[in-house]
């Protein structure tokens, strides 16, 4: 689907608000608005670029899945991840576990780094997209919800479970021969965790987030 006119670069036209036109990405062509139904999306005439593809139900399910990763943030992070047997001496520990671990043997900036991406901009981004959903839903529109749309855009760059996954998998393969690995319930949790904040990200619309955000009485 193509939006029904375009203005190339450099004609001559008037002035345009660059509230009330699309502009692409890529080469930076000038598109009027379109209307578009969930399961359809706009492409640049030029170069067929992705302008906006709509997500169903967005604002729903991305307070679904946002609210769903807060009940899961506590045993996912703070219960025993897995359990190594070597040689009959067994331990445990979870994620919090290793931020402290790491904190104890002198290792600070490590301990706090991996505490920020694992455990802090997780929860922030997590409670920020249900509470900009939870409001949209009620429509209900605080003052401070563009500052919260643009924290938690930033914050994608550094919440990273999914790299403390891959970690967590490393050690796995390299231990599997030498220790007996008894997965927890912290394991299940962590990765359910995972599952539910991508998930959260993929049903996130910024277009229509943002639009509702932007119309809202002053």
């Amino acid at each position: 689907m193509t939006p029904s006119s375009t203005t190339e670069p450099g004609a001559s036209t008037p002035s345009i608000d660059p509230d009330s036109v699309w502009v692409c990405p890529v080469c930076d062509l000038i598109h009027e608005p379109v209307h578009v139904e969930p399961g359809y999306g706009v492409v640049c005439r030029r170069c067929g670029h992705t302008l906006y593809a709509p997500k169903k139900d967005s604002i729903e399910r991305t307070m679904a899945y946002a609210l769903t990763g807060l009940l899961l943030f506590i045993p996912a992070n703070f219960l025993p991840v897995m359990t190594l047997n070597i040689l009959g001496i067994e331990g445990t520990g979870s994620i919090y576990d290793s931020v402290t671990a790491f904190w104890d043997q002198g290792y600070y900036f490590v301990a706090i780094i991996v505490g920020l991406t694992s455990l802090v901009f997780p929860f922030i981004k997590l409670s920020l997209l249900f509470i900009i959903s939870f409001c949209l839903f009620i429509r209900r529109y605080p003052s401070d919800l563009p500052a919260f749309m643009r924290l938690c855009h930033h914050l994608d760059e550094w919440a990273m479970l999914e790299v403390y996954m891959l970690g967590i998998l490393v050690a796995i393969i390299k231990l599997h021969h030498m220790a007996h690995i008894h997965y927890d319930i912290g394991f299940m949790c962590f990765i359910a965790l995972m599952v539910v904040t991508l998930s959260s990200s993929v049903a996130l619309d910024e277009h229509l987030f943002w639009e509702r955000i932007e119309k809202r009485p002053r």
